[in-house]
């Protein structure tokens, strides 16, 4: 191979004269160009196979020094070791074109050899024809893929067992790629049904972003709160779809707005109810004496003992067998002699000065048994 070489450029005319540099800052944009290049590079003169240029990342993937291989022919230190295609790079290396990827073996300070994809570019150096060769460390990509995959695999169960309901969809045909288990249980689909379908054809997008009610496959429709982001697959841009049902708080907001209305349009009774437990709670005690129990008669005491027990005035009525102007009359009665105006305060009146309900409330039905019987 490299005699082959040599004689190539001793011919009148060989393939690269026609892309020869002659400017000299050529060389130098070039030495920048290798230095800059990410991956591992090195490059070797053609016509006496010693390397000329070598990049750091060269030398890091090799443990080496520039000394190393500066000046030093292909002979002493070859790039070339087990290569897949033999043949195939000699061809290409004596005719001065383009080695294209080829599996090869780096041999290291300690005498081992690293797996490598190496890669041929012809270039020019001061004037001389050259090989630029750029290297892939094939055991720290494999590393690279194992980390990828491992990320996606721990990207996709964490898509896949997530408590929020998501889908993945296509933006430019709105169908959808994929969904996670949280959001086919939420609906009622399996995976199957919804991968691959239009979200119009299965009716679950809803009407504007931010909130919305989707139907599920059984037709109940939840109110759900939705966030769309933009996810990259691959290098496709994806819309990535969050779903919360908010049904059962909606209910709940809307029950309670309900009861506050309600209690807003009684705020009179409230108020009242508020002044008639102040009144119950500024009643006198036992202590003060049962002066106002005097001053009433049997049947404004039979009255009384009614309203302890929460008996409306039609009510009070039947019990006592009179009509209800008497009863009306009798409370009015009542409340002017004990100094109240209203019936929960009649009746704290009442019970606050050991007024027994109970006992008036036997006679009462004795009375109006006699009444019946007669």
């Amino acid at each position: 191979m490299t005699n082959d070489c040599l004689d190539i450029f001793t011919r009148p005319h060989h393939t690269l004269a026609g892309t020869m540099w002659h400017a000299p800052e050529h060389a130098t944009r070039l030495e920048c160009s290798i230095e800059s290049n990410p991956a591992p590079a090195i490059v070797c003169g053609l016509r006496d196979l010693r390397y000329v240029m070598v990049n750091r990342r060269f030398l890091a993937l090799t443990d080496s020094a520039d000394e190393d291989w500066l000046r030093r022919s292909m002979y002493e230190r070859n790039i070339l070791e087990g290569l897949a295609n033999y043949e195939l790079v000699k061809r290409a290396l004596v005719n001065a074109q383009t080695i294209p990827q080829t599996r090869a073996r780096l041999a290291m300070p300690d005498g081992t050899y690293r797996p490598v994809i190496v890669t041929g570019q012809p270039v020019t150096v001061a004037g001389q024809p050259c090989m630029l060769f750029t290297f892939t460390d094939i055991g720290a990509w494999q590393e690279t893929e194992r980390c990828h995959d491992q990320l996606r695999t721990s990207v996709q169960t964490a898509f896949t067992t997530s408590s929020a309901c998501m889908m993945i969809v296509d933006p430019a045909d709105n169908v959808v790629t994929v969904a996670n288990e949280s959001f086919c249980s939420l609906l009622g689909y399996s995976l199957n049904e919804l991968s691959g379908r239009s979200t119009d054809d299965i009716d679950i997008w809803p009407s504007g972003i931010a909130t919305g009610f989707v139907r599920t496959k059984c037709g109940q429709h939840l109110e759900c709160v939705i966030s769309e982001a933009t996810i990259l697959v691959v290098g496709k841009a994806y819309a990535l779809w969050t779903f919360q049902d908010v049904t059962s708080r909606r209910i709940d907001e809307r029950s309670l707005a309900a009861a506050i209305e309600a209690t807003i349009s009684e705020s009179k009774w409230l108020s009242h109810a508020i002044l008639d437990n102040m009144a119950l709670r500024s009643a006198p005690s036992r202590d003060d004496g049962a002066s106002g129990l005097s001053e009433l008669t049997a049947r404004e005491r039979d009255v009384l003992a009614l309203i302890c027990e929460g008996m409306d005035d039609k009510t009070m009525a039947r019990t006592l067998q009179v009509s209800g102007n008497t009863i009306r009359n009798h409370v009015a009665r009542v409340y002017s002699k004990i100094g109240v105006n209203r019936r929960v305060a009649a009746a704290a009146w009442g019970r606050a000065r050991g007024f027994d309900a109970g006992s008036n409330r036997v006679a009462l039905l004795a009375c109006a048994t006699d009444a019946l019987s007669n």
